[in-house]
């Protein structure tokens, strides 16, 4: 089933004093592009943003901005170099013996001397569980988005399949009015040449008359525009039923179906079929339209 190249999709979300929002814009565009607006302390998180979007968009412009406010509570862990500990107390040790010293070093000394104690921050570890609850919440809004798209894309795939059933209608009827057509013309014609041969100041050969009118009535022939017009309409209602990205081969077959609707209006000397050619012409740019929305 089509789906369409345009969509929103959003999640908002809070964990303790953080707030997540999460937006997706997407547009027309030609090909597949997904631009990720990231803030900086997750600008790392850029490229499995993007490859997880393109999941849930085969073609067309995606804007993702990410936003996070608040600040996270990173809790300090506290330790002890024991090892540079017990080097400041042999130390100290050594220098009470050599300079006849009673100044022995209490636990509160040990922890002012540099190295001792330091602090861990588990900011590793809240970074990864914020890069996962963020990569989870863009999966979300991305199917959100998804959803969109596949909603407009039913009202598409209703809009494109109804016009298509007009324009095999025109050209069934078409079809029903070759056969008088080419005769009408080929009676008309040669009606007309017998008239100029009758004045003409000269004598004409009847038989190569009777060729050239054969000639020009095979030139107005529309038979391999007509076959060539349903094959069209065949694989565009193929096209329709594809699950993939088939936005561009439903443009390319329009603009194949258009050149053999001009060329049926130019070559027709009928009036019913060229005013039949003229609908298909309307009906077919309209699909046009439609389809430059089709993902």
């Amino acid at each position: 089933m089509v789906r369409s190249m345009t969509g929103y999709g959003r999640k908002d979300d809070m964990k303790g004093s953080l707030r997540l929002t999460v937006e997706l814009r997407a547009v027309n565009h030609r090909f597949q592009e997904i631009l990720v607006r990231l803030p900086k302390n997750m600008s790392m998180l850029e490229d499995q943003v993007r490859k997880l979007v393109a999941q849930y968009v085969r073609r067309g412009r995606v804007d993702v901005t990410i936003s996070l406010e608040g600040s996270a509570t990173i809790s300090p862990e506290v330790a002890i170099d024991w090892s540079i500990a017990e080097q400041f107390l042999k130390l100290s040790r050594e220098m009470d013996q050599r300079f006849s010293l009673e100044t022995p070093l209490t636990a509160k000394d040990l922890l002012l001397f540099p190295g001792v104690i330091h602090t861990k921050e588990t900011e590793e570890a809240e970074r990864d569980e914020l890069a996962s609850w963020l990569l989870s919440e863009v999966d979300t809004a991305a199917r959100d988005l998804l959803s969109m798209k596949m909603v407009e894309g039913e009202r598409l795939y209703a809009d494109l399949t109804q016009r298509l059933l007009s324009v095999n209608k025109w050209l069934e009827d078409i079809i029903l009015l070759v056969p008088s057509s080419t005769q009408e013309y080929h009676n008309r014609l040669h009606q007309r040449l017998s008239e100029w041969a009758e004045q003409a100041p000269f004598e004409l050969d009847q038989q190569r008359l009777a060729q050239e009118v054969v000639f020009f009535t095979e030139k107005s022939d529309i038979s391999e525009e007509i076959t060539r017009l349903k094959s069209h309409c065949h694989q565009f209602k193929q096209q329709l039923e594809k699950e993939e990205a088939v936005g561009r081969k439903l443009d390319f077959l329009l603009q194949e179906m258009n050149r053999e609707a001009n060329t049926i209006a130019s070559k027709a000397n009928h009036l019913q079929i060229q005013h039949l050619a003229v609908e298909i012409k309307t009906e077919l740019e309209k699909m046009r339209e439609q389809v430059q929305n089709v993902e």
